[in-house]
């Protein structure tokens, strides 16, 4: 999709910031002080004569003349604010826009019963190749640094299962947590009546969602589908299934899907201990076809492998710019200038005014 995708950044460290040449104007700061000595220094006052001072003892002069001590206090505040609100500070709001050609890939996994099979495990570990393929596929979806994956966040993904039916399970999709939790739920099949596998009807599901995919998707600005994946993963040979493997490669090159095809496990399991190689000349002819490439993994690094190299493979554009968006805030200094300045005021002619 070439969508714009936003990400809003944190606010930079220094989150009040002042343009040039407006900051020199903070320098007036320094005069503050100087303004508290003119208005503190002693000045002639005119007199007034009484005859006597016990009338005025109870007026209360001396705590007047404490509190007036607020009026050179507010007159600083606002002749301060006043200072910065006319060097412009700002606030920093940094975004970036990131234009991405998106892939759509459609996972195709083998769910059949052989799958239950633990000749992938990692050493030390008895787990099913199902359940190694999961673990790999969410690896290839999120990303891990140790196998070089850097995850697919601008892709399309979408997922097929098949036994002897296929069900899409997972629409393509940008959602990839939604994904992850129907990868989660994903198990082999129980039943007998659904055990078997249709290499060609998943194949040809994949193709059917893809195919009829518009290349462009949203509006305005857009997603761009650049290219259109199916990864095919089993463990044995098409031995169900309305479609043959062979009709399915054709379908995939023939809408231009490229496939990639992965047979896992070390062979079918006949016997204790014994076992014999899955044929591999299907899933190659898919993949040659198509336009694709075939992998065997044996065991869980080497499907890991195999994974990291389709990741190269099929990597997606992405072109990123950065903004910054710069607010005023004057206005708000401004205000506590001109509120300061005001109480001051009305103070100093009212309940603080000086007689005479």
């Amino acid at each position: 999709m070439n969508p714009v995708i936003h990400r809003h950044l944190p606010l930079t460290p220094a989150w009040l910031q002042w343009p040039e040449p407006w900051v020199w104007l903070l320098l007036g700061l320094l005069l503050l002080p100087l303004l508290w000595v003119v208005w503190m220094r002693p000045r002639r006052q005119t007199v007034v004569r009484f005859s006597g001072l016990a009338t005025l003892r109870g007026a209360g002069g001396g705590m007047r003349r404490r509190l007036r001590l607020v009026l050179p206090v507010l007159r600083t505040i606002g002749l301060g604010c006043l200072i910065v609100a006319a060097a412009r500070p700002q606030r920093p709001d940094e975004s970036t826009h990131v234009f991405a050609e998106g892939i759509a890939i459609q996972m195709v996994v083998d769910t059949s019963g052989s799958m239950r099979d633990v000749d992938l495990s990692p050493p030390g570990e008895q787990a099913t190749r199902l359940d190694v393929v999961k673990e790999v596929f969410r690896k290839f979806v999120v990303g891990d640094k140790e196998l070089g994956l850097r995850g697919r966040p601008n892709d399309l993904i979408g997922m097929i299962r098949f036994a002897r039916y296929a069900d899409a399970v997972c629409p393509l999709t940008l959602d990839h947590k939604a994904l992850l939790d129907v990868l989660d739920h994903t198990h082999i099949v129980t039943h007998r009546d659904e055990d078997g596998t249709a290499i060609g009807d998943g194949l040809a599901l994949a193709v059917e969602r893809l195919k009829d995919l518009k290349r462009t998707l949203g509006t305005g600005e857009q997603l761009t589908i650049t290219s259109r994946v199916v990864v095919l993963l089993t463990d044995g040979e098409n031995n169900y299934g309305m479609v043959t493997p062979e009709q399915a490669g054709d379908l995939a090159a023939t809408w231009g899907i490229k496939v990639y095809t992965i047979l896992a496990g070390t062979g079918k399991l006949v016997g204790p201990g014994f076992r014999v190689p899955v044929p591999e000349k299907d899933l190659k002819r898919i993949a040659e076809v198509s336009g694709g490439k075939f992998f065997r993994a044996t065991n869980a690094e080497a499907l890991a492998h195999i994974y990291a190299e389709i990741d190269k493979l099929e990597r997606t554009k992405v072109e990123e710019k950065r903004y910054t968006r710069w607010g005023e805030l004057s206005h708000w200094w401004l205000v506590v200038a001109f509120g300061a300045l005001a109480l001051q005021t009305l103070l100093d002619h009212t309940v603080l005014r000086k007689t005479p």
